[in-house]
């Protein structure tokens, strides 16, 4: 039996939708270095729209609904699609290091391994949830998460959305674009029905509780021990420099 592990958890939030982005990819890099350990983070934004690197913001998001509600839009490091964050909407992170034992040299097989995980735990709270390669998890064929992932020479990171009590009106609209060009380079969105985890459970579920229940079974799935942490003093300092450099700048947000 492979020995226990102890990993990092970081329950961690900022008001800003940037900030909360430029802390992925600082974990991501740091863990990849080996100066900070395998992490588990669990973040929310208020209202934003993610959108994934390789996507066209005026392909996914109704940037006029955007400006009506106050919703920003920001890039991630990652590929993937564009999701709308709400404060009824949790977020995880997991970061580990490349040559991990949760790693195979089939990376699909490693999200799936790791999306798995967050299904089971989700299936503690007393829903059936299916997993839909490459990244979808859904209750009756109604989506309630996705996730992307990142990987690099030094690390695998994986992270991802859970729609506990997201406002699906305002979701629906700010992301329903009314383009439907394909821009060269740039990756779409698949659009499925979408459904609250609060809902299919018939309860009101309190984020607490779903991130309790992903805690538990992180820990059992993975053979490991999750230990309340921080940043490091080089992740808040990296941080701070993709703040300043990428992720405030509408190169960035919005670039073709």
């Amino acid at each position: 039996m492979q020995k226990e592990e102890v990993w990092r958890l970081l329950d961690l939030e900022y008001d800003s939708a940037f900030r909360n982005l430029t802390v992925e990819e600082a974990i991501a890099a740091s863990v990849g270095k080996g100066t900070a350990p395998n992490t588990v983070r669990f973040w929310r934004n208020a209202n934003a729209v993610v959108v994934g690197r390789f996507q066209s913001v005026t392909q996914e998001v109704n940037v006029e609904a955007c400006r009506h509600y106050g919703t920003v839009v920001v890039r991630r490091f990652t590929g993937g699609g564009a999701v709308y964050h709400d404060k009824g909407n949790l977020n995880y992170a997991i970061a580990v290091q490349r040559n991990h034992r949760l790693v195979t040299n089939d990376l699909s097989e490693t999200f799936k391994i790791l999306s798995l995980a967050v299904a089971a735990g989700l299936e503690s709270l007393g829903v059936r949830v299916e997993y839909e390669r490459p990244n979808t998890l859904q209750i009756g064929g109604r989506k309630i998460g996705g996730a992307a992932g990142a990987v690099r020479q030094g690390f695998v990171f994986y992270h991802g959305s859970i729609l506990v009590d997201t406002d699906l009106d305002v979701l629906s609209e700010v992301l329903n674009s009314t383009v439907r060009t394909l821009m060269k380079g740039s990756v779409r969105s698949i659009r499925k029905e979408v459904t609250n985890l609060s809902r299919e459970v018939a309860k009101n579920l309190t984020i607490d509780e779903v991130k309790n229940a992903l805690r538990r079974e992180f820990q059992r799935a993975f053979n490991i021990r999750l230990i309340d942490g921080s940043l490091t003093g080089e992740e808040k300092i990296m941080s701070d420099r993709l703040f300043v450099e990428k992720y405030s700048q509408e190169t960035w947000n919005f670039k073709k």
